[in-house]
């Protein structure tokens, strides 16, 4: 993976933004269950991102799934784990 040093504004931003409201999630999913915080974590960034792809691709999983850069059956099997999937 490669790195770089100049990097945009809103990734910056996003960055910062969760930076900020990661301890207080961190604490409170800690507090509840033991084993689950990475789960937990991803599932928070997942549900919008997921939701915004398929927005996005105007509710075409298989345009969403490549806007991801993921099959489309992982994006299926994503959104039934998250409850979007209708």
């Amino acid at each position: 993976m490669e790195t770089t040093t100049a990097r945009p504004a809103e990734a910056e931003r996003f960055e910062r933004m969760v930076a900020a409201a990661l301890p207080s999630f961190v604490e409170e999913v800690t507090a509840q269950e033991k084993g689950t915080l990475y789960r937990a974590v991803l599932a928070r960034v997942e549900r919008p991102l997921l939701r915004r792809a398929l927005q996005l691709s105007g509710g075409n999983q298989l345009k969403a799934a490549r806007l991801l850069g993921i099959n489309r059956n992982t994006l299926r099997k994503r959104l039934r784990q998250l409850g979007l999937l209708k």
